[in-house]
């Protein structure tokens, strides 16, 4: 149950980065993908040894996919 909570934890911060970067529900859904694929490739954030991003590195992970958008 703790790790549901922190998995809810994260989309819930994935959520809010969406609304203050104004995403479209197809844009976050895109950005969730992003996120993976950034762990995949070796680019996960530092917040635990899953590589969950950090709340400032998800802001900035938004700075980068909306860029290449």
């Amino acid at each position: 149950m703790i790790a549901t909570m922190g998995r809810k934890r994260d989309i819930q911060q994935i959520e809010a980065i969406a609304q203050e970067f104004k995403m479209t529900q197809e844009e976050r859904r895109d950005f969730g993908d992003f996120l993976e694929m950034e762990k995949i490739n070796g680019q996960g954030g530092t917040k635990n040894d899953r590589v969950d991003f950090t709340y400032e590195e998800l802001r900035q992970k938004a700075r980068e996919f909306l860029s290449l958008s």
